[in-house]
């Protein structure tokens, strides 16, 4: 078995386990063969508009196992921080992962005229307008820190087609203020390390199907990585990144 060598295999969703709506072949009976073979398993994404229970439930939808408590979402890592830095009210551009997220943490979301403002945090809104992005903006250009759970440029959306992603959002802000967002999710340290902490710890692996985020965030941490075929990359794309991956699988079963 590939994954031998490995106790926390830290897995990407889209691309890796669904193409959403349809489960990739193999991808359910490969995380039960990890489970059978003692590995501790992670769910970990960036998308930010979900909460650890959705996303369990989803994955359940194609087939795949999963618990809340072995999915750790940019929303989750985003909230922990700002909660650990004494943060105390956010306006905020984001949808209901990030907004129970924040809550949970004791982080009050508060409209752009209220007197207190300690943050501005951007994650996927596929509600967001003009004026919220604007009056995020006049925030932003007053003073009012910036964060964001992620800076994807794109979303996967069903029938392969790309919305803009909470990187998108970001980028306005950023283009109208000139100030650049504090991101966690990947390919930042910050989600990889609570991914790896939520499995317990040990020799992690993590497999993605992006090299400028789940195999660049791991290389950053000097951590192995899988790049599965079954999503983003191509082969091809190996050759020409900066970020090279430990392994290249067609799919997820090559792991097991």
């Amino acid at each position: 078995m590939l994954a031998a060598d490995y106790d926390a295999i830290l897995l990407d969703l889209d691309g890796v386990l669904y193409r959403w709506p349809d489960p990739i072949p193999g991808a359910a009976e490969a995380v039960a063969a990890l489970r059978e073979a003692g590995k501790r398993i992670t769910f970990l994404t960036n998308n930010s508009s979900r909460t650890p229970a959705q996303v369990a439930e989803r994955l359940g939808s194609v087939g795949v196992d999963a618990e809340p408590e072995e999915v750790v979402t940019s929303a989750i890592v985003t909230a922990a921080i700002l909660a650990e830095r004494g943060t105390g009210s956010a306006f905020v551009v984001g949808e209901d992962g990030l907004l129970e997220a924040l809550a949970a943490a004791g982080i009050r979301r508060v409209s752009a005229t209220s007197d207190e403002i300690d943050v501005v945090v951007v994650g996927f809104d596929r509600g967001a307008d003009y004026t919220k992005l604007k009056d995020a903006s006049i925030l932003v250009e007053r003073g009012v820190a910036l964060v964001a759970s992620n800076a994807d440029a794109s979303f996967p959306a069903p029938g392969g087609e790309s919305w803009p992603g909470a990187g998108a959002l970001l980028a306005a802000i950023e283009t109208t203020t000139g100030t650049h967002g504090e991101v966690f999710g990947k390919p930042e340290a910050p989600l990889f390390e609570r991914a790896l902490a939520s499995a317990g710890g040990g020799r992690p692996l993590v497999v993605g199907d992006r090299l400028d985020t789940d195999i660049a965030g791991a290389a950053r941490l000097g951590w192995d990585s899988a790049l599965v075929l079954t999503g983003d990359a191509r082969r091809e794309d190996v050759e020409s990144s900066p970020w090279q991956p430990t392994f290249v699988l067609d799919d997820l079963s090559d792991l097991v």
